[in-house]
């Protein structure tokens, strides 16, 4: 059942449209089909088990060594069916497995609903005994409770490797449509396409609240340049280099306002980039604190603002956002901090972070060093944006 709820997906994601592969964000289809792939592990609500029914039943009791009967003789005699309901939580369909590890046991017949299992225990009116009964009820539930204990690891060991299977699928589905759209680019002649926008029916899930598949835009999708990772990593770290020139200088730095301070990170920057970085220069629909162009094309946008507190943060982000133009995806917010709560500070930036409808993935979070998220704006379905947070302590006058 592991193996076919995975292979099912990773059709899917075969059969995936080029062109909606290439504009959807990665980190949401991986969210996704990860969604889709993972099996949510059975838990019995024991404490909250209840008598659903309790029916007059005829018994039969031709086989009861307690009782004189005529061998060969059907004897049916009054008695009660209590029907006891059990609530779980998790996927249905694992009621139909055999764990890998599993007793010989008999297993006690139930009835599988929804959102909960129902056990019918039988007994005679006339020789019933209330302990014997309780007992009886515990050893079903114990032995049932112990067989979703055993598949839960099985479950817990499909988890662990679906993600894996699923991230394969999408890195060579993206792999292939790039090589196929690149080929036809290669071509070089004109492709007239349909203004009706690309739809794509989103699948019935197992799983009683489905994520949505991913929306994109609907504009032809076209190679775009992009900022190498390493090279991003390279200017976050010449930034970086900031602090210690910062803490070996303290009161150059104490009365130094935004601007000022920018300026500092402009010189490190520009010593690396020919004289490339820039601040306060226009673009998209705003002014950002520092730009890095190469070639005309703007590939590091990062936005300067001390710390105020949370909403002030926000806004600062709100900024960052109405900066960036359609290549415009690897970015950093510096935040510059004058109080003695570092931890707090990077706390509260961490959860704004978190807290806003852009977010979709934190990629690292440390409360001493960089933090980096990934968002998708509501407006721009499908462009992922990465942004690093960094907090620089900025010393105050004594």
């Amino acid at each position: 059942m592991f193996q076919n709820v995975v292979e099912k997906v990773v059709q899917e994601i075969k059969n995936l449209n080029n062109e909606y592969i290439l504009k959807a964000s990665q980190t949401e289809l991986e969210d996704f089909y990860i969604d889709k792939v993972s099996i949510e592990p059975i838990s019995l609500l024991i404490d909250e088990l209840y008598i659903e029914e309790q029916t007059s039943v005829q018994i039969d009791v031709s086989n009861d060594s307690r009782r004189f009967i005529i061998p060969g003789r059907t004897a049916l005699v009054p008695g009660t069916r209590l029907d006891v309901a059990v609530p779980y939580e998790g996927d249905p369909e694992l009621w139909k497995i055999k764990p890998s590890c599993y007793t010989l046991s008999s297993y006690p017949e139930i009835l599988v609903r929804k959102n909960e299992i129902v056990l019918s225990i039988s007994f005679t009116d006339d020789l019933v005994n209330s302990l014997d009964l309780k007992s009886k009820i515990n050893r079903d539930i114990e032995l049932l409770a112990n067989t979703i204990q055993n598949l839960r690891s099985d479950v817990e060991n499909h988890n662990r490797g679906a993600p894996d299977r699923v991230k394969e699928a999408l890195q060579l589905k993206r792999h292939q449509a790039e090589t196929a759209v690149g080929a036809v680019a290669a071509l070089e002649i004109p492709i007239k396409r349909r203004n009706k926008p690309l739809t794509f029916t989103v699948p019935t899930s197992r799983r009683k609240s489905p994520k949505s598949r991913p929306k994109v835009n609907t504009e032809v999708y076209k190679l775009e340049p992009t900022l190498d990772e390493a090279e991003y990593q390279h200017i976050l770290e010449v930034m970086r280099g900031m602090s210690l020139v910062i803490e070996r200088s303290p009161s150059s730095f104490s009365t130094l306002d935004e601007e000022a301070i920018r300026t500092h990170f402009l010189l490190q920057l520009n010593g690396h980039y020919e004289g490339n970085a820039s601040g306060e220069t226009f673009n998209a629909s705003g002014k950002t604190d520092i730009l890095i162009r190469v070639e005309n094309r703007n590939i590091f946008i990062a936005e300067c603002k001390f710390w105020c507190g949370a909403k002030a943060f926000n806004n600062a982000v709100n900024q960052l956002l109405g900066y960036l133009s359609w290549r415009d995806t690897k970015c950093a917010l510096l935040i510059f901090n004058r109080t003695k709560d570092s931890s707090g500070v990077k706390q509260k930036m961490h959860d704004a972070m978190e807290g806003r409808s852009e977010y979709r993935k934190t990629v690292l979070y440390d409360p001493h060093k960089d933090s980096r998220y990934i968002f998708v704006k509501e407006s721009d379905p499908g462009r992922e944006i990465i942004i690093t947070t960094q907090l620089y302590d900025i010393p105050t006058l004594s």
